[in-house]
């Protein structure tokens, strides 16, 4: 994209306003001068006054808009407390873009970044959450090709659709700033465009003037109103009917107009504008409003004058429409001094005189319209209405009375998501901008489109790549909730979604806060499905403070630091008498603690029972982070333009000055990257990243293809290489990271291959691992140690050759696991290895045992204990049923149940494993069980599943068409009822009091030897009933001969596989083993005598093998996976 920057100039005072929303209650009441700069805390301190006496709790109260606005500017703040102004804003962005040009001979020219959009553009679960993508603030067509649209957002640009909004592309990327409030387009060239810049409601960007486009937004060009001259906020451009070169600007500080283009502007009328019209077919007459005020013009904007007449004296924020359908019509919604509905107002005679309609609705449901509120006319239609606050309302009789479209929490044929920022009609059809995205109603509100998806514009606070694989992605969105990315996006949370951190450990559990730290979801399935929510025990910041430890140990900031275990937040240190604004736990020393309040920074050495007072800075601070190589290194970064990065090599006893010659931007997170000699560093700023190494002493621009808006945090996923940053509009980011000098010596423990976290172990396990050459010289033995739960360590040495930066897989002795969940840990060691911090790695077991088939498992004694796991809280209880309704059993008195004397859980999915049974040794083997429950009918459900690759795959076990099984065959989305959100299409649901014997034939699952079933209760979010009890459990059939049954006892593990697969036989003297493609051509084959063999495919193309075994005259074929 091009950027052409040229300095032209308004034939007015230029104004230095900070970036503060003027119509905002607390700001309003503070009467601040346009020319004055602003105290940040002059500005909170209003607000928070306001609200003492308002519920800030109240949905569409404004709270949360005034919160939103102080989180982000707030790392804005110079040492004097002051926001900046609009020249400072235009300052760093020339410093940045000489900073680029100012490189010594020493440093690289070449930026190795290639940062690619990872979106969220569209999430799994969209189509029934209540949230959605991104905020939107206009919407403007082609006047004359429907298919292209052109959307601005706060903070994310301008996008284009050139499809009818299948697809965008963005077009802004490269301005100084790419916040858009409107957008106008030449009639008589549809390839001029000009676009209002800022954020004209939220204050989420600063207006950087109004810029032009000759060529459909793929370049832009300043005009007159440029980053030097430009008011703070511009709400409206309008383009004169006849004369395209003419335009309209109401801003809020006057109302401009331009004659040529945009090359020049004039103020045409002093004020705070925030509407401007022209009569329909009138281009002579002029409609502004300011807040409280209609103005009119008949000379073409010449002059105006105000009229009121009609109108309520002292509304506090006006909107306005007219329409094509009755050129003398003039509708203007007025607020009470409160931001709440006043009245509409409707003029027959071009606004000379004005009548309150009849309606007395609260079409408004809040008071927070000096954030959003907007109307529409129709354009065919002069009695149909539309106005929009919280939800969307419509009148039918030119506003007499109203009725409700949507509800903000009802994902159904109307919805819009809350809050409304603009409603416009273009050709008959009504556009919405709303904080969820952009949706059109083609048939007069009957029905809205979402038109939202493939672009990426969310406003993200945080983020959080798994340690393990860069495709696990977790991140907390204004608006939006908490948003999670296993290869594709899904919504796991509500709310504002705030902090998100992924276990280091397991990086299938994904945790996220709400704003203030009010609830902390924890999701264990990647964030796809089943969260719990679990209360804070205070209120934090916005913006709560959340982490983990190398030890999966979750802490959180408030006033005070807890942790977080066992379901709840136990207070682990005393008060600090404010809210920690930054919490920085040592990767190495898990005793170590860092946080921040204000410009303090504190330590800990006793896992945050105690804090040591290290000082203050000059400012607040943003970041701390500790070097995860050697942790005496710590560094923090301040606020402001002027804040620094500062660096310690004594963990903060003191601190050097390592900003270099950064330029003057706004310092909102730093990242060290581990095992790098140089000690990589990568900063998020309000304008990109930048890295700093040891060897170049000082940062370079990190920053290819990422657009010019805020980097709010980063998290590096080292595996992979990768860096992944939040933006604050335009979504989550990714890049490889840069290349560095390599130590001399250094072993990474990669993974722990198998068994995977997934897996469910049957007896002995054969671990592997993956290690990584991460030095320069090669490596010819490693020393290899590893326990289970903390029990005394096994050595082993590895002899071999791993050239520099190759990988090798490790096979490490049978281990022989104890029924339950267990911890594998695994360390490795060479020979001067540089970094030790690389070295260890944990992988959770779940280790059942075998089952023996044609045996009733009573559940009486411990001997019959099953593997149990969940989501949440822990269900499936073996013991005594004492329920109001459950409380029998049909053998001996015990058996398990999901909860023995109480309900279950709300919002859960918990799992009861059988063990692992052989069904070879059977002939006709057949499941039965008895079972009796109650569970919520259609919204909470219960079916089985099996798994014949120790737990990798699960399949539902069944259909509801087979004889004495399942009750329901509902699934999700069946349009039968609003309800079944969970079904599955095989379930039971429902009430069944009476312990009823169900059964199952498995002769299609006959061949397997190693199979589990689990039983799965999946729950929603309301309404608890006593559950299940399970008893008289068994596999039963007929005994095979023996020779039969020792011929087909084959073990494949891991299966599927990326290279080696382990193959067991049980007496077998000799075997032919074969392998062969899908079309049984043949690939490989061998003899063998023993019954262990392990077959290496790693040279085979990924995909589905046959595995054939052959021995006197008896023959097996299995399908293995390679992947």
């Amino acid at each position: 994209m091009k950027l052409f920057i040229k300095l032209l100039f308004l034939t007015t005072a230029s104004i230095s306003l900070a970036q503060i929303n003027p119509s905002a209650p607390w700001v309003k009441n503070l009467e601040i001068p346009l020319d004055e700069k602003i105290l940040f805390e002059n500005i909170v301190d209003a607000g928070n006054i306001y609200w003492e006496t308002r519920d800030k709790n109240t949905k569409g109260s404004g709270y949360k808009p005034f919160k939103r606005w102080e989180a982000y500017w707030q790392n804005y703040v110079d040492e004097a407390g002051y926001l900046p102004t609009r020249q400072q804003f235009w300052n760093t962005w020339l410093n940045k873009t000489e900073s680029r040009h100012l490189r010594t001979p020493a440093q690289p020219i070449t930026d190795e970044s290639n940062w690619v959009s990872i979106g969220p553009t569209d999430f799994l679960n969209r189509s029934t959450s209540y949230l959605n993508l991104g905020r939107v603030n206009c919407i403007t067509p082609h006047p004359t090709n429907p298919d292209i649209v052109y959307v601005g957002t706060p903070s994310g640009g301008i996008w284009k659709s050139i499809d009818g909004g299948l697809t965008y592309v963005a077009l802004s990327d490269m301005l100084p700033q790419i916040g858009v409030s409107s957008i106008a387009i030449d009639f008589s060239n549809p390839q001029i465009v000009y676009i209002a810049t800022g954020d004209d409601d939220a204050g989420d960007s600063y207006s950087v003037g109004i810029w032009k486009s000759n060529d459909g937004g793929y370049s832009w060009n300043q005009t007159g109103m440029n980053p030097i001259n430009s008011p703070s906020r511009i709400y409206e451009l309008e383009m004169d009917q006849s004369d395209p070169d003419t335009l309209w600007a109401a801003t809020n500080n006057g109302l401009f107009k331009t004659n040529n283009g945009g090359n020049t502007w004039s103020l045409a009328q002093s004020g705070a504008f925030q509407g401007v019209k022209q009569k329909p077919e009138d281009s002579s007459t002029i409609y502004a409003i300011t807040d409280s005020t209609f103005f009119k013009s008949t000379d073409g904007g010449n002059s105006f004058t105000s009229n009121s007449f009609g109108l309520p004296r002292n509304s506090a924020r006006l909107v306005m429409d007219v329409t094509k359908a009755n050129n003398n019509l003039v509708y203007i919604l007025a607020s009470t001094n409160n931001y709440g509905y006043e009245g509409l107002y409707k003029s027959f005679d071009e606004g000379a005189t004005f009548v309150k309609m009849n309606n007395t609705t609260d079409i408004y449901e809040s008071s927070q319209a000096w954030f959003d509120l907007a109307f529409a006319v129709s354009d065919t239609n002069e009695n149909e209405l539309y106005s929009g606050v919280l939800n969307i309302w419509k009148s039918i009789d030119g506003g007499n009375s109203f009725i409700k479209l949507n509800e903000w929490f009802s994902r159904n044929e109307t919805y819009t998501h809350a809050d409304i920022h603009f409603l416009k009609f273009y050709n008959n059809e009504l556009y919405v901008g709303s904080d969820g995205g952009f949706f059109k109603s083609t048939n007069q509100g009957s029905t809205f489109s979402d038109m939202t998806a493939n672009m990426a514009i969310g406003q993200f606070y945080r983020v959080s790549v798994s340690k393990q694989n860069a495709n696990k992605i977790a991140g907390g969105t204004q608006d939006n909730g908490g948003f999670a990315y296993f290869n594709q996006w899904n919504n796991y949370h509500g709310g504002d979604g705030m902090e998100s951190v992924i276990d280091p450990n397991n990086d299938n559990l994904y945790y996220g806060f709400m704003q203030l730290g009010q609830t902390l979801f924890v999701n264990e399935n990647s964030g796809m499905f089943n969260t719990v929510g679990y209360s804070g025990p205070t209120n934090g910041n916005w913006i709560t403070p959340l982490n983990i430890n190398s030890e999966s140990e979750v802490f959180a900031g408030y006033d005070r630091l807890y942790r977080f275990e066992n379901d709840n937040f136990t207070a682990i240190s005393s008060s600090f008498g404010t809210n920690i604004d930054v919490l920085e736990l040592d990767p190495i020393n898990s005793d170590i603690i860092y946080v921040a309040t204000n410009e303090v920074l504190y330590k800990s050495s006793d896992r945050g029972v105690n804090f040591t007072n290290l000082g203050s800075f000059p400012n607040n601070l943003t970041a701390i982070e500790v070097n995860n190589n050697d942790n005496n290194i710590l560094y923090v970064t301040t606020r402001g333009s002027s804040g620094k990065v500062y660096q310690s090599l004594n963990q903060g006893s003191t601190f050097s000055d390592i900003s270099g010659n950064l330029p003057s931007v706004v310092k909102n997170v730093l990242k060290h990257q581990p095992d790098t000699p140089q000690n990589v560093l990568y900063l998020g700023t309000s304008l990109g990243v930048f890295r700093y190494d040891d060897n170049i002493n000082d940062w370079l621009a990190f920053e290819n293809n990422l657009p010019n808006t805020s980097v709010t945090d980063l998290s590096i996923n080292i595996l992979e290489n990768q860096i992944i940053a939040s933006t604050y509009g335009r979504g989550i980011w990714r890049s490889t990271m840069g290349s560095t000098a390599l130590a001399e010596n250094d072993i990474k423990l990669l993974a722990i291959q198998n068994p995977s976290i997934d897996d469910i172990s049957c007896g002995n396990i054969s671990p592997q691992i993956i290690v990584k050459n991460n030095g320069q010289n090669l490596i010819t033995q490693i020393e290899i140690s590893y326990n289970i739960d903390n029990e005394p360590s096994i050595s082993q040495i590895w002899n071999g050759s791993i050239s520099s930066l190759e990988q090798e897989v490790i096979d490490i002795g049978s281990l022989n696991i104890a029924f339950g969940s267990q911890v594998l840990s695994v360390s490795v060691d060479i020979e001067n290895d540089t970094y030790s911090t690389n070295n260890n790695k944990n992988t959770f077991i779940k280790a059942n045992k075998p089952g023996e088939t044609q045996t009733v498992y009573t559940f009486e004694s411990e001997n019959d204990d099953l593997l149990v796991a969940s989501d949440s809280d822990e269900l499936w209880e073996r013991g005594i049923p004492d329920g109001d309704q459950l409380n029998s059993t049909t053998s001996g008195i015990q058996a398990y149940a999901t909860n023995l004397d109480g309900n279950y859980s709300n919002n859960t999915k918990s799992f009861l494993y059988s063990p692992c049974f052989d069904l070879t040794s059977i002939e006709d083997p057949v499941l039965k069980f008895k079972m009796a429950f109650e569970i919520e009918f259609d919204w909470d459900l219960l079916y089985m599943q099996y798994s014949t690759d120790l737990g990798q795959i699960w399949n539902t076990l069944g259909t509801a068409d087979d004889p004495n099984w399942y009750n329901s065959s509902r699934f999700s989305g069946d349009g039968v009822n609003n309800d079944c959100y969970n079904c599955i299409g095989a379930q039971w649901t429902g009430t069944n009091l009476d312990l009823t014997e169900y059964s199952y034939n498995l002769t299609e699952l006959a061949n397997n030897n190693n199979i589990i079933f689990r039983f799965v209760l999946h729950t929603d979010q309301y309404v608890t009933e006593e559950g299940v009890v399970v008893d008289d459990f068994v596999i039963d059939g007929t005994t095979l001969n023996t020779d039969d049954e020792n011929l087909i006892k084959l073990a494949i593990y891991p299966n599927p596989s990326s290279n080696i697969f382990n193959i067991r036989l049980n007496n077998i003297n000799k075997y032919n083993l074969y392998v062969r493609d899908i079309t049984t051509k043949l690939l490989f084959k061998d003899s063998n005598e023993n019954s262990n063999y392990k077959l290496d495919l790693s040279g085979f193309s990924k995909g589905v093998y046959l595995l054939e075994i052959e021995s006197n005259n008896m023959h097996l074929t299995k399908k293995i996976i390679l992947k």
